[in-house]
């Protein structure tokens, strides 16, 4: 009888370890993919910053306006956020009643009512698992991918003169002016040119990628990422245009590219509007080719591959079964 039950226990005690094994390393894979795709610190289905000023017959029906405008606001806002450029007209229009359905919570910030008049500043929330439906069964092409703060490294040449740190370097305004309404999907970071920051590294090491100070500028902000901007401001006066060639290098422990970019506008434009204007365009085009980079593919769903050593099928299976209880 002693016998039996110490060979049921340690049999029992043998089934434990393996489902604990098991789930061990189940658990900490999940943990690891969850780790590598949420870098964010932001959930890219949170839209902030909704301002809405409404006047109408009366207060409580601009209240009513003003939180339906707002609502379709950020559900915009977010379309545009996910959605690869190319494919957001073909995201189908949808009513207040159905934006409603796929909102998970509102939060409404500085709200000032009025005679007839509702003014507030409002944050949504929107249920992730519903937009995903949508999207997905409108054959949408969406990311969600959060990319990890990158360094933008603004490098501005000018009648043969580089600037990086130097005042004014008016194309590193634009990227600081930039950063005040950053972006959720691809968040930058423009350095603010204190004396470490011109000990690391100057213009011509910048448009040199000179490795070891590129090296020393993302350990210095303990990031992993970078992009070199390299605008060239050139007056052509034949076609009577002000034009920007925009170099960007990607540095860091991404894969490592080269693109180039052109920007005009006519002569008589201010050389500041058309470097802001440049700044949002390459920008645009950074964050679509992230996007595109990190598509969802429902055709193409991610596995997870375990081994299981179990004594016998009646082990297994249990094991099967408490899996597919997580």
């Amino acid at each position: 009888m002693i016998k039996n039950y110490n060979f049921k226990l340690i049999n029992n005690l043998i089934y434990y370890r393996i489902i604990y094994s098991v789930l061990l390393s189940f658990f900490l894979v999940i943990i690891s993919l969850n780790n590598a795709k949420a870098n964010e610190t932001v959930d890219p289905y949170v839209v902030k910053n909704i301002v809405v000023d409404i006047t109408s017959t009366t207060t409580s029906n601009a209240r009513d306006i003003a939180l339906n405008k707002a609502q379709r606001i950020a559900y915009l806002k977010l379309i545009k956020r996910l959605v690869v450029a190319d494919q957001i007209n073909l995201v189908p229009k949808i009513n207040d009643k159905k934006i409603i359905e796929m909102i998970s919570s509102l939060q409404i910030d500085k709200e000032k009512a009025l005679d007839k008049r509702y003014f507030a500043t409002f944050l949504v929330k929107f249920n992730s698992s519903k937009i995903r439906e949508f999207l997905k069964s409108n054959d949408i092409l969406f990311s969600e991918s959060i990319s990890k703060r990158q360094i933008i490294i603004p490098v501005y040449e000018k009648e043969g003169v580089m600037m990086l740190w130097d005042d004014p370097n008016k194309w590193r305004i634009s990227w600081i002016n930039l950063t005040q309404n950053q972006n959720k999907i691809f968040p930058i970071f423009v350095p603010e040119g204190s004396l470490s920051d011109i000990a690391t590294i100057n213009a011509k090491q910048a448009i040199n990628s000179n490795q070891k100070s590129l090296d020393k500028i993302l350990s210095r902000y303990e990031l992993e990422n970078g992009i070199i901007a390299h605008a060239v401001l050139v007056q052509d006066l034949n076609a009577n245009l002000l034009r920007l060639h925009v170099t960007l290098t990607k540095f860091g422990e991404q894969l490592k590219s080269v693109n180039i970019q052109s920007f005009s506008i006519p002569n008589g434009n201010s050389e500041q509007a058309l470097l802001d204007m440049s700044v949002k365009n390459v920008f645009n085009n950074i964050l679509e080719e992230w996007k595109l980079e990190n598509i969802i593919r429902f055709d193409n769903p991610n596995t997870i591959s375990v081994s299981i050593l179990t004594p016998d099928i009646k082990y297994f299976n249990e094991v099967i079964y408490l899996i597919k209880k997580t």
